[in-house]
């Protein structure tokens, strides 16, 4: 047998002992075939560089050098800006000499190695002695893994990245030559990193900005938590033929507004703060509304409305004023803000409240809501992620409403219009209609996150009742006319909704308050300051 081999698979089966057992129950014939003395690698010719390390060619292209690869691998690593980095992420590693390199320099970092094809993998275990690599304590082999675990790999769990951790925290080794032989896949999973990347820097410097605001919310809303219920009571609990209908605050939705008493007929409403205005203009009161934007104007959206037959949606950061609201009931999900999240973990009422998760837009949550609750057909209306007829949103919106208050002879509302429809990388894409409509880097960013989240649930229908919205992957348009042909099903409608009335109130009992109660006074303590050390500037 291969001594190379045998060292590195008892190393790796030690370090990753459920790994070894799938690759050998799953991969045998192929472990056979590279274990053996007289290995032959089909996609690699085998050579022996200069200083006697054997370097390999695939595809005319060589993936070391062919003096001395160690050498090489060597001074790749060792740069400053891999330093500076917490996690190195490879995308690919050839027979893994830069594995090795970077494994005798930085033990005490962390490792992510991205490999798609198996053989390849296994090629590697065959013919380089990696015991250097199986050493380091945070190592991890994304081994045949596709493309979104992988990102949520690189996101390490965080709900949170600010500070040191995170897809923000990784050097990317992008070697062509190591990743050419999976050239789509290494395609596809860089065009997600730089998006999560790009989504991560806008979440931190928001952050930056108001995350003084967003902490003293936190706190002074930690005792909602022993008032309102989460909305954990609500999952999975929509049966199959029970549509729901996401409602943003786009120019398009002026389509279905004078039809919003027959819809509610036929579906649940889940509607974004941003457009309540609209519902209680036509005298329809949504049966969900959610406001999970922890900044001010949110709040002014529904300061002086009142939706007495909707639950409200919201979380413990927001502006403290929304839990003033009148409605029918206030429902919590888990916060997206390190201070919620680390009192939700405290009670143990994060299965209780349920993640809506974050995806740069209210309406992404509106999303999530619907498919937490088990819906298998969901509509859309006014989620244009474009500016349709040159528009940011539906005429006479609160957010409209804004750009007037605030207006003067210098910065007037058209000002205000116009900065948005042209300050990030304005073009025209396809709409549902196949005409072009105007859009820029920040709306498709939002519309890539429900391409992903989309592609990721199969079992969940996506249509678009707004023909001018932009054309999303995913997502078929359906004209309205055809959409209130449904049946009406109110019967159906009622017993879902009546859940939230037939639950007993599990959030305020004695047990919460008093949890709170013995954390706020030792807040923040030295527990949560190790936690999360980029909080003590706001606090």
């Amino acid at each position: 047998m291969n001594s190379i081999w045998n060292k590195n698979f008892l190393l790796f089966s030690n370090r990753f002992p459920q790994f070894a057992e799938i690759l050998q129950k799953d991969y045998n014939d192929l472990i056979q075939k590279y274990c053996a003395e007289d290995l032959v690698v089909p996609f690699w010719q085998i050579n022996q560089a200069k200083n006697g390390q054997l370097f390999a060619i695939e595809n005319e292209t060589r993936l070391h050098s062919s003096y001395n690869p160690q050498k090489e691998a060597f001074n790749a690593v060792n740069t400053v800006e891999v330093a500076q980095k917490n996690t190195t992420v490879f995308y690919g590693f050839g027979l893994g000499y830069h594995l090795v390199e970077w494994s005798k320099v930085y033990k005490d970092k962390k490792l992510i190695v991205i490999e798609p094809e198996i053989e390849h993998f296994l090629a590697a275990l065959a013919l380089t002695d990696l015991s250097e690599v199986f050493n380091v304590e945070n190592l991890v082999f994304a081994v045949s893994c596709q493309c979104d675990q992988v990102i949520s790999l690189l996101e390490n769990g965080q709900k949170f990245n600010i500070g040191n951790s995170g897809i923000l925290d990784c050097f990317f080794f992008d070697i062509p030559a190591f990743s050419n032989h999976a050239k789509e896949y290494f395609e596809q999973l860089k065009q997600l990193v730089k998006r999560n990347i790009q989504k991560n820097k806008i979440n931190t410097a928001t952050f930056k900005k108001f995350g003084k605001r967003w902490c003293k919310n936190s706190l002074i809303n930690i005792c909602q938590y022993a008032k309102c219920e989460g909305i954990g009571i609500f999952r999975d609990k929509a049966p199959d033929d029970l549509p729901f209908l996401i409602v943003g605050a786009g120019p398009s939705v002026k389509e279905i507004i004078p039809h919003l008493s027959e819809i509610k007929s036929k579906c649940i409403i889940v509607c974004v703060e941003t457009v309540l205005w609209a519902f209680v203009k036509a005298n329809v009161e949504p049966d969900f509304v959610i406001l999970t934007d922890p900044q001010f104007w949110a709040y002014k959206h529904i300061a002086s409305l009142k939706t007495k037959k909707s639950f409200l949606i919201t979380e413990i950061s927001v502006y403290p004023h929304v839990f003033n609201f009148e409605c029918k009931d206030i429902f919590l999900c888990n916060s997206q803000f390190p201070i919620g999240n680390y009192f939700e973990r405290k009670m143990g009422i994060i299965d209780k409240l349920g993640d809506l998760g974050t995806g740069g837009s209210v309406a992404s949550c509106a999303w999530n809501f619907a498919k937490f609750c088990g819906a298998k057909e969901i509509f859309t209306a006014g989620l244009d992620f474009s500016f349709p007829e040159k528009q940011t949103h539906i005429k006479g919106s609160s957010a409209e409403q804004t750009f007037h208050a605030v207006s003067n002879k210098i910065n007037s509302a058209e000002y205000q219009t116009g900065k948005i429809l042209f300050s990030a990388d304005t073009s025209l894409e396809n709409a549902f209609d196949d005409t072009k409509v105007l859009t820029d880097s920040r709306m498709k960013m939002f519309a890539w996150w429900f391409e992903s989240r989309i592609a990721n649930s199969p079992e969940t229908k996506n249509f678009s009742l707004c023909k001018k919205s932009l054309k999303i992957p995913g997502f078929s348009y359906v004209p309205l006319k055809d959409f209130l042909g449904k049946n009406n099903i109110e019967e159906k409608r009622n017993k879902f909704l009546s859940i939230a009335e037939i639950n007993q109130k599990t959030g305020c009992n004695a047990k919460n308050i008093n949890i709170i109660d013995e954390i706020i006074k030792k807040f923040p303590n030295q527990d949560f300051l190790q936690e999360f050390p980029f909080l003590k500037d706001y606090l």
